[in-house]
């Protein structure tokens, strides 16, 4: 790994606008591609608002459709990878919350969310691949929301070579202090327990339907410590955060504390198949 700029981003989706929220996109990386940013992560379906459990207001697309276009142009036009998230209707049919990556030469790749609870089990389907993106500074994996909760995910990732998960949320409801203090409990775990760093971002605000999200954005380094933070949970904004290769070193300095070394999966198998 390399040094790393990243920049996360709060902002506010509405359902069902597209050109809006790609318009607030736009503008982001316009702003975060002035900072030299390397990687601009934005919320889960950012691109057509979250609605899970309406899907009447929700309007799947094709992976490579006019939104994947779009972002495509963003990302060359600024020279920047973008992680953003929408509704992906597959060729079969099946629908997909998608965060789709966009780099300085077009499309990248794209992850499809893996743990859908049941409020949102009728909206779309979940995926069933863990993959691990290339930069040329750095390999970064994605987890969306719910998948944070399990932490065999966020292990799996760093053993497949991750360095950076991004964590795009759409949650809704609680205040920022309630909706902080819960993360706080796990998701520094997740950057501790991996050494990796870990930068997790929620929408803020009302999405056109009386879901109302109150943000909570920060990043954590790969000793679980939060290292940068957005405070508001009532207004859009972006942090620019460097990820330093000496953190990541700190981290794993000491072998007792680099846990993954450690790890014993054949065992953890046969336990399971017990």
């Amino acid at each position: 790994m390399q040094d790393l700029r990243i920049a996360m981003v709060q902002m506010n989706s509405r359902v069902a606008e597209h050109e809006r929220n790609l318009a607030t996109i736009a503008r982001f990386t316009e702003q975060a591609a002035a900072q030299d940013v390397d990687i601009v992560c934005f919320p889960e379906l950012c691109v057509c608002g979250y609605n899970a459990g309406d899907p009447s207001t929700l309007k799947p697309e094709p992976l490579k459709g006019d939104s994947l276009r779009r972002l495509e142009v963003i990302s060359c036009d600024h020279e920047i990878t973008v992680l953003a998230g929408f509704l992906e209707r597959d060729v079969s049919g099946i629908v997909y919350n998608t965060q789709a990556i966009c780099g300085p030469q077009g499309y990248v790749g794209h992850y499809r969310k893996t743990h859908v609870p049941d409020v949102e089990i009728g909206t779309f389907c979940h995926g069933d691949a863990l993959p691990v993106f290339e930069h040329a500074k750095a390999r970064y994996g994605i987890e969306i929301c719910y998948d944070s909760h399990f932490p065999e995910v966020s292990t799996i990732l760093a053993g497949k070579g991750a360095e950076v998960i991004f964590l795009p949320h759409a949650s809704p409801a609680e205040n920022r202090e309630e909706k902080r203090t819960r993360w706080m409990r796990y998701i520094p775990a997740r950057a501790y327990d991996n050494n990796v760093f870990v930068a997790i971002c929620n929408p803020v605000g009302d999405n056109g339907t009386g879901r109302v999200s109150t943000g909570v954005t920060f990043v954590c380094d790969p000793s679980g410590v939060v290292i940068d933070e957005l405070e508001s949970g009532t207004e859009e904004g972006m942090i620019v955060t460097d990820l330093l290769t000496s953190s990541m070193a700190g981290s794993r300095k000491e072998a007792t504390m680099f846990f993954r070394h450690f790890r014993r999966p054949e065992m953890y198998r046969r336990w399971e198949s017990e």
